[in-house]
């Protein structure tokens, strides 16, 4: 089934995601300030857990699917987000959660929006942001040909096995979405998996970046980097098939593949 990104809502530091997405307008979220933060204007919660929530709640679309994206650290807080947004989105913890959203929207065949957020304490550094993606089931756009997640709660994940599954339906994708901004760790998972990788290393395939020019977006980067990608399918950048990674520091990764309807 084809899809339409519909509606991109948010803000990244003090930018919302179209902005940061249109050519010419460059690509910084605000400058940091003194304590190398680039926060959200006008959220006054101060505790990283009330803060996410401040800035989800507004999102969340009422009579119609929503799944909910949180930062791996937020999973001791799983009972209290199932009792704060539980009945109104599915919730899940890590980038790699993302993969299984997009599958399970694939499989329901109805407009839904996903969000994902990603919040700093008064003493950490970074940017914050929120995304929220609408996508729309049409004739005619992105197809989902795969989406599958694969971890190990006790850690040690190895995603050899995950993209073996992936090269069977693709043996060579036009292009590599990858996580974070290259130099934050996310890609470390990968070293088990190098053989399985196959032809998707060879020089021919491009490894994209998204957030390499925002800074670490956290969760919020893979949302970001799906609307992203949705732009360069636009403009023609990309024509035929994209893999995208979703990791990061929790035991659960994602992949995702998606090629434009017809290709």
């Amino acid at each position: 089934m084809p899809w339409q990104l519909t509606g991109i809502h948010g803000t990244i530091g003090s930018c919302p995601p179209e902005d940061l997405l249109t050519p010419g307008l460059g690509a910084q979220p605000r400058v940091p300030d003194d304590q190398g933060q680039c926060r959200i204007p006008g959220v006054e919660a101060g505790d990283v857990h009330d803060r996410l929530i401040e800035v989800i709640e507004p999102l969340l679309l009422p009579g119609q699917p929503n799944w909910v994206v949180l930062p791996a650290s937020e999973q001791d807080q799983r009972l209290g987000w199932e009792q704060q947004v539980g009945d109104r989105a599915e919730i899940g913890f890590g980038r790699g959660w993302s993969a299984l959203a997009m599958s399970q929207l694939n499989r329901l065949g109805t407009t839904g929006r996903v969000i994902a957020a990603r919040m700093i304490g008064a003493d950490e550094e970074g940017v914050e942001a929120v995304v929220a993606l609408d996508w729309t089931p049409s004739d005619q756009g992105l197809e989902l040909v795969f989406s599958q997640v694969d971890g190990r709660p006790e850690g040690g994940t190895d995603p050899g096995a995950l993209i073996r599954k992936g090269g069977e339906v693709v043996t060579q994708p036009e292009a590599v979405l990858c996580p974070g901004t290259g130099s934050d760790g996310y890609l470390d998972q990968l070293y088990p998996a190098l053989a399985a990788l196959g032809d998707w290393v060879q020089s021919e395939v491009r490894w994209s970046f998204p957030e390499a020019s925002l800074g670490a977006l956290g969760v919020a980067g893979c949302l970001f980097g799906w609307a992203w990608l949705v732009q360069g399918y636009n403009l023609g950048e990309f024509t035929e098939t994209t893999a995208v990674l979703a990791m990061d520091e929790s035991a659960l990764v994602g992949l995702s593949l998606v090629r434009p309807a017809g290709a």
